[in-house]
């Protein structure tokens, strides 16, 4: 739980922050009465997300360990103090004609190995997107099999809103490998969660199932083909899948936290998503939907939520597959 007075005094960095450049994101909780910053903060205590106050009042753990989750360069620029540095290119595959794919649970354990995660480990991530990249080795980790992993709210935008008494570091820091010996490599310590997981063809089936949603969390001219992003060969979204852009679940505008859940269910409920709907997320490369599905499972609660790897690159490059476009622009209501 946030202490009040911790709020207080993010609530007057916030306020200097914002009144020194322009650059800052221009926090809307500095309009808010400290009850409703309380209320906001605490609503997700108990899930997988960590506010950044929440983070630092806990005691060192030896078994912690904090990854930063943004391009090399960011980095090494600023980073919080501590972290490991890891990219999206890190955790993907190389095995396949088209990019993207999720990284092979034996080359995982290597990386996670290289920077001193155990079985043990309690893993927090965070990057500079809202929680976007972060979600994506979120659900790595949880598919194959290391359930303690959670997510920095606000990620580096919440932790620089704390103001200057918190300290950062330059240093550019890469991964180091341990000198374990092999019998105590690191090895996912429980089985792995296919139930997180839709394949190709799932994603097929669902087509043809009412009972079944596939929610493409791209951005509107994704969906409606009339912008097409590097790595796919056809524009346009799976046939009779719901639109819902994974960013509508962040504070974009003002300090990168997820939204409160009670805005995030009336904006799925709108687009015809519930809690009781089976449903199947997907993006370009399955990492904005690994966002939305930690949206839908770990922050509302939906208990049948699965992210689409291969997602719309996969499905793109398989001509005989149907697609759907709008090159008009226009979403259906």
């Amino acid at each position: 739980m946030v202490r009040a007075g911790r709020i207080v005094g993010v609530l007057t960095a916030v306020v200097l922050l914002a009144s020194c450049t322009d650059e800052t994101p221009q926090a809307d909780v500095v309009n808010d009465t400290v009850e409703q910053i309380i209320d906001q903060a605490s609503e997700y205590v108990g899930t997988e997300l960590f506010s950044i106050e929440d983070w630092l009042n806990l005691s060192d753990d030896k078994h912690r360990v904090l990854i930063d989750l943004r391009k090399p360069d960011a980095f090494a620029e600023g980073h919080i103090p501590g972290a490991k540095r890891v990219w999206r290119d890190d955790i993907q595959s190389v095995n396949y004609p088209y990019g993207g794919m999720a990284l092979e649970s034996g080359i995982m354990t290597d990386l996670l190995d290289s920077m001193g995660v155990t079985s043990a480990s309690e893993v927090y991530i965070y990057d500079a997107k809202g929680g976007c990249d972060a979600a994506r080795l979120w659900w790595l980790m949880k598919v194959y099999g290391h359930d303690q992993v959670y997510l920095l709210d606000g990620g580096w935008q919440a932790w620089q809103l704390l103001g200057a008494d918190i300290p950062e570091t330059s240093d550019a820091a890469e991964l180091v490998p341990t000198c374990r010996e092999a019998a105590d490599a690191y090895a996912f310590p429980t089985p792995a969660d296919s139930t997180m997981v839709a394949t190709l063809e799932d994603v097929q089936r669902a087509i043809d199932d009412p009972n079944i949603i596939l929610l493409d969390t791209r951005s509107t001219d994704e969906f409606t083909g009339v912008f097409m992003k590097p790595g796919a060969v056809r524009a346009g979204h799976i046939p009779g899948a719901l639109h819902f852009d994974w960013g509508n679940a962040v504070q974009m505008d003002s300090d990168w936290k997820m939204k409160p859940r009670k805005d995030l269910l009336a904006m799925l409920e709108a687009v015809g998503v519930t809690a009781d709907d089976h449903i199947i997320t997907y993006c370009h490369t399955g990492v904005r939907s690994a966002h939305t599905t930690f949206v839908l499972r770990e922050l509302l609660g939906f208990t049948n939520v699965q992210n689409y790897d291969g997602s719309w690159t996969e499905w793109s490059h398989i001509a005989e597959l149907p697609i759907e476009n709008n090159p008009s622009g226009a979403v259906a209501p």
